[in-house]
């Protein structure tokens, strides 16, 4: 599959499918191969790309200062690049906050949003405290004895359970080849937004939850519903934070329905055309 160079780093991505376009953006440590699964669900009807984020497995880092705006930066450039809008945006975990700075800056590239429980903090400080004195000692320990690996398997162990509880090692090797960028972009300045902020966010947006998720995510993953003008809001029963991996055939049941609602929608504001 091809790399393209965008922003001062090459890009690795896979296209797949046809029709409208969905632009998939992963999450912490991951890559385009974590949406595989949902790409193959979804690419008899739309044409799926997924892609890793600059400094992840096969992407390059580029110079630049890693942080939120910077990877909206390289997404909304992919965008542009394979001519694919107006694109459904889908991003879960820090690729979902990814996808809400794509959605307040280059809204006219999106026709729609999916945002799985993206880590907003700035919308919930408390939750964030409740969050890092679960984590954070967890992952100091683990760094500590065993290495950026064995702190990325203590990251995951708190904040993502119920996937790493079901993928092999063959599957955790990938993040964990991702450490060194993943705690980069932990430390790395992340996206600030107010609820006036988001509600001028101009495009819809399905927003997703687990229902057994971390209680800091489901709070701000609620919380963003509320602010955005024209949002609906789906909790996957039974899934942790990682929704498309936990619950695959729900999650791509919840993102085909709200795909075909809003090309419905367009096409009816269009008269039909």
């Amino acid at each position: 599959m091809p790399t393209i160079d965008l922003n001062g780093a090459g890009l690795y991505y896979e296209r797949t499918g046809s029709g409208r376009a969905i632009l998939f953006v992963h999450g912490m440590c991951g890559d385009a191969e974590v949406w595989a699964d949902q790409a193959r669900r979804l690419s008899d009807h739309y044409t799926c790309v997924c892609y890793d984020r600059r400094g992840h497995s096969r992407s390059s880092r580029g110079e630049a200062m890693i942080s939120d705006s910077l990877h909206a930066d390289d997404a909304a450039a992919l965008i542009e690049a394979l001519e694919l809008a107006p694109c459904l945006l889908v991003g879960s975990s820090s690729g979902a906050a990814v996808a809400v700075e794509v959605a307040l800056r280059y809204g006219h590239l999106l026709r729609g949003a999916v945002f799985s429980e993206p880590p907003l903090f700035c919308l919930d400080p408390a939750a964030d405290r409740l969050l890092l004195r679960d984590v954070v000692p967890r992952v100091e320990q683990a760094t500590a004895a065993g290495g950026p690996a064995a702190g990325v398997d203590a990251f995951f162990s708190v904040v993502c359970p119920g996937l790493w509880s079901m993928i092999d090692d063959e599957r955790k090797n990938r993040y964990r080849a991702n450490a060194d960028i993943g705690f980069t972009d932990l430390r790395s300045p992340s996206l600030e937004v107010t609820a006036e902020d988001l509600a001028a966010v101009a495009v819809p947006a399905l927003v997703v939850a687990g229902s057994e998720s971390h209680p800091s995510l489901r709070s701000i993953a609620h919380q963003l519903a509320a602010a955005l003008p024209d949002a609906r809001f789906v909790e996957l029963e039974g899934s942790g934070h990682v929704t498309y991996a936990e619950r695959p055939d729900e999650f791509a049941d919840a993102a085909s329905s709200f795909a075909t609602e809003i090309d419905r929608r367009t096409t009816a504001a269009q008269g039909g055309r």
